[in-house]
């Protein structure tokens, strides 16, 4: 087994419990009718969440990139899944639309 494989092996939703709670919320099945793009979608959840509950989500985030960076989009796309998300970005640049997004956040 490659290291890719054994990482997207070994990860756990429950490593984040923001992104459990918060992704389902706004990257739903209807989300695209609902604010028309998942970068839209998290700048929804900054909008509406509190500063701790922000910053829970940010720094999660960038733990998941992390845990992904350099392997295939589709294992970040299955992580997604696994965090309730019915969002399947597209390509490196719809992620960094959402990076970008939260950093502006930053209390």
């Amino acid at each position: 087994m490659t290291q890719e494989e054994q990482r997207a092996t070994t990860f756990d939703p429950g490593n984040y419990p923001a992104l459990l709670e918060f992704l389902p919320a706004y990257w739903h099945e209807d989300f695209g009718a609902e604010y028309r793009s998942a970068a839209e979608a998290i700048a929804a959840l900054v909008s509406d969440a509190s500063g701790d509950e922000i910053r829970n989500v940010r720094e999660e985030w960038r733990a998941l990139r992390q845990a992904f960076a350099g392997q295939p989009l589709h294992n970040f796309q299955n992580a997604l899944v696994a965090l309730g998300a019915a969002w399947f970005p597209a390509s490196e640049q719809e992620l960094r639309e959402v990076d970008e997004i939260l950093c502006r956040a930053e209390a």
